[in-house]
């Protein structure tokens, strides 16, 4: 019973670096995953304000056609005002010449905010292409290592199974069983030490008997509470 309770020791601390590697094939892909989502964010970033920079260009030139439009119409009108005989047709066509010229002014009015938003649009873009930039930088730097450690953990938790089954067929069936069933159910910890008369695991206090049994080592003991089972030391 002795060598059963020294294999089960060794397979529990191989499960317990199992466990350990287990955590690290989640945080590595979350990193890697990390690295991704902040360049796609910061690709959206720049495409979105790219975009809003070319539609407020496109505007502001639709508003300078619209200027050199009424500044023709002015021309015109004027050429006209030398030609007119009547006041009535003179006042008429005066007063659509500063109508166009007031426009012109309101014109001028929004093609000033635009240039402003415009402005505000490129300083913001040149700080999101910094931001993409460094995402960019950032992910191709890691990118492969996280990759190539992502592949070692997986190799190394098949090889320490393949370890902790090899140990496993020294052991009999029925027990390998329920030690699977602990690791599986209590976090990884299906051999804990019995420490100040206490189950390690739980804290469920040891009999005075339990607790000799456990010394001895002659026999596998389990905690009354968690089904943990017990040992001297880890």
């Amino acid at each position: 019973m002795i060598d059963q309770l020294e294999i089960l020791i060794k397979m529990q601390k191989l499960d317990t670096i199992i466990g350990e590697k287990n955590v690290l094939t989640k945080r590595l892909p979350q990193q890697l995953n990390s690295m991704k989502k902040s360049l796609k964010d910061a690709d959206e970033n720049v495409s979105t304000t790219t975009q809003e920079l070319e539609e407020n260009q496109k505007k502001q030139k639709l508003k300078e056609l619209d200027i050199n439009a009424n500044k023709e119409k002015i021309a015109k009108y004027q050429n006209q005002l030398l030609t007119i005989e009547t006041n009535k047709e003179y006042k008429a066509l005066n007063s659509e010449i500063n109508h166009l010229e007031k426009n012109n002014s309101t014109i001028d009015d929004e093609i000033l905010n635009f240039m402003e938003a415009e402005a505000e649009l490129k300083e913001k873009l040149d700080a999101e292409k910094k931001v993409q930039k460094q995402a960019s930088d950032e992910l191709t730097t890691n990118k492969k290592r996280l990759e190539q450690e992502i592949l070692e953990v997986e190799k190394e938790i098949k090889d320490l199974k393949e370890k902790r089954n090899k140990l496993a067929k020294d052991i009999p069936l029925k027990l390998f069983r329920r030690y699977a069933v602990l690791i599986k159910n209590r976090n990884r910890k299906a051999l804990v030490s019995a420490e100040n008369n206490a189950c390690s695991g739980c804290g469920y206090k040891i009999r005075p008997q339990v607790a000799i049994d456990i010394k001895k080592g002659e026999s596998v003991v389990y905690c009354e509470s968690c089904g943990r089972i017990l040992v001297s030391q880890l």
